[in-house]
């Protein structure tokens, strides 16, 4: 089975001060999915990470490489225009970036493992199976 991963989940799993997700093992048997701006967002929350001194500049490197580890696939996105996303943010009082997921979960008719009690909420308004 496929798992579309956020941003959330994937640091939470590889970052030392953050409790590891339940449901771990139950996510990375899978193929993992992420969409095209997944990458950006993993690189500034650890860039966040390193402002606010939760670690250092040396260890941000080792967390990028950890999570380019998890070797998900990047989706190319859906939709050409920014419109379904501002819909979707909309409707379900997101941001447009992850309103982005909800997007790809639906596409792709596969669960979202996420850490964002918000996103959850949403996804599961849609019947998205969610794996926190």
């Amino acid at each position: 089975m496929t798992v579309v991963v956020d941003s959330s989940y994937a640091l939470a799993c590889v970052l030392p001060d953050e409790p590891t997700p339940t449901s771990i093992s139950d996510v990375f048997g899978d193929a993992l999915l992420v969409p095209f701006i997944w990458p950006l967002e993993v690189a500034n929350a650890i860039r966040s990470a390193v402002r606010s001194r939760r670690f250092d500049r040396d260890d941000a490197a080792a967390f990028i490489a950890e999570v380019a580890s998890l070797d998900a696939r990047v989706a190319a996105p859906w939709h050409d225009d920014a419109a379904r996303y501002l819909e979707l943010a909309l409707v379900h009082d997101l941001s447009a970036y992850d309103a982005i997921y909800i997007d790809l979960c639906l596409g792709e008719r596969v669960p979202l493992a996420t850490r964002d009690a918000k996103l959850a909420r949403a996804a599961e308004r849609v019947g998205i199976r969610t794996l926190t």
